[in-house]
């Protein structure tokens, strides 16, 4: 597979468009993948993270904040991600680690 790299949105707009209980989250995400990410290896991992935290609208709703990824492809991806395209446990464990060596600090707290 190709190595390509997404995001982050060049010129990110200032949160205005995304609801202020989402602004941590963009703002995380921004901080933890300043030049993007590499799409072969972290984009799944990443939406197998962000589902138990967010609804479906809002996790697209914050990928397309801080990548630029459309929002409703990304709600498709997030659940393929979550069944026919899961990646492995550890690919999802390596990337919440080197996530939250970056300063990553949102958990679930259900």
């Amino acid at each position: 597979m190709d190595r390509r790299l997404i995001g982050p949105v060049l010129d990110p707009e200032p949160l205005g468009n995304v609801p202020e209980e989402l602004h941590e989250v963009v703002q995380q995400l921004r901080l933890v993948f300043p030049s993007g990410m590499d799409e072969s290896d972290d984009y799944l991992p990443l939406l197998v993270i962000l589902d138990p935290l967010l609804s479906d609208e809002h996790l697209g709703v914050v990928v397309e904040a801080a990548f630029g990824i459309d929002r409703h492809l990304v709600r498709n991806q997030a659940a393929a991600a979550l069944s026919v395209k899961a990646p492995a446990p550890e690919a999802v464990e390596r990337l919440h680690t080197r996530m939250t060596a970056c300063g990553w600090s949102i958990v679930d707290d259900e």
